[in-house]
C-alpha cells in the first residue's frame, strides 16, 4: 500500500491485529486438522493394501474428534475475522469523519463537497470490502498455503517443487492485470465524484434549472459523464473477467500436471497409493489457495485505490491551534499590523493591511466587490492565516489561541443565512448547545420571531426545511440574529445582514440587530451605506488597501471614494 505521510488505515488495523492473530492461529488449527485427517486415511488405506487390519471404531472417534475440532476452529475464526473488520471499520470511519471538522477551511475551497461526500459513501464502503473479504481471506490463504506445502513437501520434496515452479509465472501474469485494473479504478472513482458533484449541483440548484429551462443541459451533461463511466467499468469489468479465467486455467494445469507425477511416482514405489489419495485431497485445495492469492492481491488494489483516496484527506493539514482560550488585553479586541494574503501565489487580496477596532467600538468595511472585505472577515475568524504580518485578538497573536476559543468570541450574522433541515428550536439552539429552551426563546424574543414562532402549528418544533426554504428571507435571518443573541459573544460581526431582504422586512432586522449590537465590538461589512454613518470608524477598502478612514462625517468631508460612493447610493 502507497504510504502518504502516514497510513492511518494500517494504524487502525494494528490497534485490531490481536483479532487478525486470533483468526491465522485457527486457520492454521483448522488446515492442520485437515492434514491430519488426510494422513490417517492415507495409513489406513496403506495398512488395509498391506493386508492389516484397521480399528474401524477408534478410527470413526478419531474422526469425530477432528471434526469437533475443525468445527469449533471454523466458527472461532470467522467470528474472529468478522471483529477484526467490524472493528477496524468503526475506527476508520470515526477518525475519516472526525478529521472534516480539522481540516483547514482553505481545504474546502479548493474541493468541492460532492467529492468529499463521494470519498465519505462509496470509497469508505469499499475500503470495507478490503477489510471484510481480501485481507482475511487473503491472510488465511497464507497460513494454508504454508501448511498443505509443509505436508506436501513431507510426502514427496519433488512434488513441492513441480507445484513451486509455475508460481513466478503466476506473479507476472497476477501483476500485469493490476496494473491494468488499478489504473481505470481511479480513473472511475474521478468520473464517479464527477456524476456526484453534477447530481448535486443539479438538487441544489434545481429552481434556477427549471426558470431558465436548463434541465437537458445538465441531464445530457449527466449522460455524457455516465456514459464515460460504463465504458471504462467495461474495460474494467473485461480485464477482471479475462483475470478469472486465466485464474482457473492456472489453477487446473497444476492439479493436472502434479496428479500425473504423483501417479508416476506410485508406479516407482516412491509414494504409496493411501499417500496418493491424501495428496489428491489436499492438491485441489492447496492449488485453489495457491493460485488466488496473487489474483486476490490485484483484487485488493482495486479496493486500496479507494482507502488511498481517503487517506488523502487524512493527510491534510489540520486548521492552526494553539491553547490560549483567554485574551491578554481587553481593550482592543481586533488588530491588524501589516497583514497581506493571498489565495494564489503573487495575487494578492490584502496588501499590508494596518487597523485597530478597540473593545466596544463599531468599525465598518465598505468598498468596491474584490476588495478584501470578506477576506478580512474569514482572517478574523481564524478560516485563513495572514500569508504575512500579524492579526492579534485582544491583544494575543491568533496562532496562540485555542481556535474553538476564539471563535466563542464571536457571533457572525451574514446575508447568506444557512439553517440546517431541523426544527425551529434547534437551529437557534446550534449558537449555544447548552442553552436552555428559556433561554432560546428569549434570544428569539430579542430577535423579534418568538411572536411569529408561537403562531406557527408546531410552534418552535416546526421543520425548517433545506436550507430553510420553508421560511421567507426575513425569517431566516431572524433566526440567524436569534442565534447571535443567544452566543451572547463579545464581538458581532454583521456581513450586510438586510442586503438580500425587502424594504419593510428591514426595518425589523435592523431594529433587532441595533439591539444585538449593544455593548460588542461591532465589526461590519457594509454593501448599504445608509446602514454605517453611525458607526464608530468606517474604512474603504480598495486593491486590498486601506484608501480611507474616519467617521461618515469626516469622509464625506474629503469627498474622496467614500463621498463617491456615497454619491452613487450604493457600494459592492
Amino acid at each position: 500500500m502507497k504510504f502518504i505521510k502516514r497510513n492511518y488505515f494500517i494504524r487502525c488495523m494494528s490497534r485490531n491485529i490481536g483479532y487478525l492473530f486470533i483468526e491465522l492461529a485457527l486457520t492454521y488449527l483448522l488446515s492442520s486438522v485437515i492434514v491430519k485427517g488426510n494422513s490417517i486415511i492415507a495409513d489406513a488405506v496403506d495398512t488395509m493394501l498391506a493386508g492389516g487390519g484397521v480399528d474401524f471404531t477408534s478410527f470413526i472417534g478419531y474422526f469425530a474428534i477432528l471434526t469437533a475440532v475443525g468445527f469449533v476452529a471454523g466458527a472461532f475464526k470467522s467470528a474472529a475475522a468478522s471483529k477484526f473488520s467490524i472493528k477496524v471499520q468503526t475506527l476508520y470511519k470515526n477518525i475519516t469523519a472526525r478529521k472534516l471538522y480539522k481540516l483547514e477551511y482553505a481545504y474546502f475551497d479548493k474541493n468541492g463537497s460532492a467529492a468529499l461526500i463521494n470519498k465519505m459513501n462509496s470509497d469508505i464502503a469499499e475500503a470495507a470490502l478490503l477489510l471484510n473479504e481480501n485481507i482475511p481471506t487473503m491472510s488465511a490463504n497464507i497460513v494454508t498455503a504454508v501448511v498443505y506445502a509443509v505436508y506436501v513437501g513431507r510426502l514427496n520434496l519433488s512434488l513441492l517443487i513441480l507445484m513451486l515452479i509455475c508460481y513466478p509465472v503466476i506473479l507476472y501474469i497476477s501483476r500485469k492485470f493490476a496494473q491494468k485494473i488499478v489504473k481505470l479504478k481511479n480513473i472511475h472513482r474521478q468520473i464517479s465524484d464527477e456524476i456526484v458533484a453534477i447530481a448535486q449541483d443539479a438538487l441544489s440548484g434545481i429552481l434556477v434549472l427549471r426558470a431558465f429551462g436548463a434541465e437537458d443541459y445538465f441531464q445530457k451533461k449527466m449522460d455524457n459523464t455516465a456514459d464515460e463511466l460504463v465504458s471504462y467499468e467495461e474495460k474494467r469489468v473485461r480485464i477482471s473477467n479475462t483475470a478469472m479465467i486465466v485464474r482457473k486455467m492456472l489453477q487446473w494445469l497444476p492439479n493436472i500436471i502434479c496428479a500425473v507425477y504423483a501417479y508416476i511416482l506410485v508406479l516407482k514405489g516412491s509414494l504409496s497409493v493411501g499417500e496418493l489419495l491424501s495428496f489428491v485431497v489436499v492438491l485441489g485445495r492447496f492449488v485453489e489457495v495457491f493460485i488466488s492469492l496473487p489474483f486476490d492481491m490485484v483484487e485488493a488494489k482495486e479496493h486500496i485505490v479507494c482507502v488511498n483516496r481517503i487517506e488523502k484527506i487524512l493527510n491534510e493539514d489540520d486548521e492552526p491551534c494553539g491553547s490560549i482560550k483567554e485574551g491578554a488585553d481587553n481593550t482592543n479586541a481586533v488588530n491588524f499590523d501589516n497583514v497581506s494574503f493571498e489565495y494564489d501565489k503573487g495575487t494578492y487580496v490584502l496588501n499590508n493591511l494596518s487597523f485597530n477596532i478597540p473593545a466596544g467600538s463599531s468599525a465598518a468595511f465598505v468598498g468596491d466587490s474584490g476588495g478584501g472585505k470578506s477576506t478580512i472577515f474569514r482572517i478574523i475568524c481564524g478560516f485563513y492565516r495572514a500569508s504575512s504580518g500579524t492579526y492579534s485578538l485582544f491583544g494575543r497573536d491568533i496562532s496562540e489561541w485555542d481556535i474553538k476559543a476564539a471563535r466563542e468570541k464571536m457571533a457572525l450574522v451574514s446575508q447568506n443565512v444557512f439553517l440546517f433541515p431541523d426544527t425551529i428550536y434547534e437551529n437557534v439552539r446550534y449558537g449555544r448547545m447548552d442553552a436552555s429552551r428559556e433561554e432560546i426563546i428569549e434570544a428569539c424574543k430579542n430577535a423579534g420571531i418568538h411572536d411569529f414562532i408561537t403562531k406557527l402549528p408546531n410552534g418552535y418544533d416546526t421543520l425548517v426545511g433545506e436550507r430553510g426554504i420553508l421560511l421567507s428571507g426575513g425569517e431566516c435571518q431572524r433566526i440567524s440574529i436569534a442565534r447571535a443573541f443567544l452566543k451572547n459573544a463579545p464581538i458581532l460581526l454583521l456581513d450586510e445582514p438586510t442586503s438580500a431582504i425587502d424594504v419593510g422586512t428591514e426595518k425589523h432586522i435592523q431594529e433587532a440587530i441595533d439591539k444585538l449590537s449593544k455593548d460588542r465590538t461591532c465589526i461590519v461589512i457594509a454593501h448599504r451605506l445608509s446602514t454605517v454613518m453611525g458607526v464608530d470608524k468606517i474604512m474603504v477598502l480598495k486593491d486590498g488597501c486601506i484608501k480611507e478612514s474616519g467617521t461618515h462625517e469626516e469622509l464625506m468631508a474629503k469627498k474622496g471614494l467614500y463621498a463617491d460612493m456615497y454619491g452613487r447610493g450604493k457600494t459592492e
